[in-house]
């Protein structure tokens, strides 16, 4: 089995390189997390309590972007997997041996990529922090604290991660007979399993009770705190019922624009279409980023509005560099990350698709187009869904703040989304390109 296990990673290497990416990252991140608590722990006193709002803060946003990445990605990886898997069930090894194998090999990179993550945050804690408090004048000169024990929980919690968001799909990975598999080329459609709906209830249970419990006459600061948890929790809910949502949304404006506008329109659109696995696991991320950065930007800007309006001021409700960074830096890392990672990949899968589409007669650069136009349509479609639930935080804090509308921070999620395009486009066209590279008869002939 260590054989089989070993090898498979080493021969399928694209595959899980991007999995590896992600939970590298993941350690990264939550590495600073972790200081953050463990620094304050250490110290005590004014240091803690200085650390406290703003670890409860980044843990809450990293854990959510955590939980929708990690998961996306490990089911994404094992359903490009399936064929192999069949295989494996043909040559003798029995179903069950095949879900330990595939949840094993999760673990494996889930607990390397972790570690690799915290390695690589160690030396940069300590800058990040002093950049970050440079002008809290109880953090001056504290030691700080990101050890091992520390380490190992985070390492612990990105791997247990993984490995749970790829439960389900090992198990149907064992389950699905050889032939089926065999015959079935694209990853199977995702659906909302009970886990996915446990998490939907839990994120649209919380987002009802923080946004029924805001209170609009309570001070700036206390209204403040919790206001900006509004939009991640809706954010959290639309990821959740992904399965329902991204297919709805993706179909919805695509079908408004005419197939004859262009061939290699019609083709993006029904390729993001069909494969809904990849498509959900690149638009989840890029519309969490979206929601992160303009909700706390809506959130900020809505709040110095209700200030103008109470005291004629807006002042201390600007967004310091160092703010946005420590809440939203580890979130859009892993967010980018993700959404590029899944997509590349995939881009394996697709060799034989493009040496089919050039053998009937298309051209190079009306592929390298499609693939261009399926990555704008994951952009658009995780941009929609991120203004959606910026919008409807904004309009429940404006609400709460009897004013009559919010002021939606369309400058920053701009920004990402065109950051998160750009990003799409690299980890969809190269692949495509080198692809192209690989002659015609010599991809067809391999099945």
């Amino acid at each position: 089995m260590i054989a089989l296990i070993a090898s498979d990673l080493i021969m399928r290497w694209r595959v899980w390189l991007g999995v590896l990416a992600v939970t590298v990252t993941s350690g990264f991140v939550g590495a600073h997390a972790a200081g953050l608590l463990e620094t304050g722990t250490f110290h005590g006193g004014a240091v803690q309590e200085g650390l406290a709002s703003t670890s409860s803060a980044v843990i809450m946003f990293t854990a959510i972007t955590a939980l929708i990445v990690l998961s996306s990605t490990a089911n994404l990886t094992i359903s490009l997997q399936l064929r192999d898997y069949a295989l494996w069930q043909l040559v003798g090894v029995r179903p069950a041996l095949v879900a330990v194998v595939v949840l094993t090999q999760l673990g494996i990179i889930g607990i390397i990529g972790a570690l690799v993550g915290w390695l690589l945050a160690l030396p940069v804690f300590p800058t990040l922090f002093v950049w970050v408090f440079r002008e809290w004048p109880e953090m001056q000169g504290v030691s700080l604290h990101l050890g091992i024990g520390s380490g190992l929980l985070v390492v612990a919690a990105v791997a247990l991660t993984v490995v749970l968001g790829g439960l389900r799909s090992a198990r149907r990975a064992s389950r699905t007979p050889a032939i089926e598999a065999l015959r079935d080329a694209e990853p199977p459609r995702i659906r909302m399993g009970w886990f996915r709906i446990i998490l939907t209830v839990c994120a649209l249970g919380g987002t009802t009770a923080l946004a029924t419990t805001l209170d609009g006459d309570a001070s700036m600061s206390a209204f403040s705190g919790q206001a900006i948890l509004l939009t991640p929790l809706i954010a959290a809910a639309l990821a959740a019922a992904g399965p329902i949502v991204f297919p709805l949304v993706l179909r919805g404006w695509t079908s408004l624009l005419p197939t004859t506008v262009s061939a290699t329109w019609f083709l993006a659109r029904n390729s993001a279409r069909y494969r809904l696995s990849r498509s959900s696991a690149a638009i989840g991320p890029l519309m969490v980023a979206i929601a992160l950065a303009g909700g706390l930007y809506t959130t900020g800007a809505t709040l110095a509005a209700a200030e103008a309006a109470r005291s004629g001021s807006d002042a201390g409700f600007d967004l310091a560099p160092e703010g946005v960074v420590i809440l939203l830096g580890g979130p859009l890392l892993l967010s980018g990350v993700a959404a590029a990672a899944t997509v590349f990949m995939s881009g394996h899968t697709r060799e034989r698709e493009f040496a089919l589409i050039q053998a009937v007669g298309s051209t190079r650069g009306a592929i390298v187009l499609t693939a261009i136009w399926e990555a704008v349509a994951y952009a658009v479609t995780a941009s929609m869904l991120g203004v959606a639930a910026t919008a409807v935080g904004g309009l429940v804090i404006a609400g709460k703040l009897s004013l009559p509308g919010p002021v939606i921070a369309f400058p920053m999620i701009g920004l990402i989304a065109g950051g998160g395009l750009a990003l799409l486009l690299a980890a969809t066209v190269l692949p495509t390109v080198t692809a192209l590279r690989t002659e015609i008869p010599r991809t067809l002939a391999v099945e």
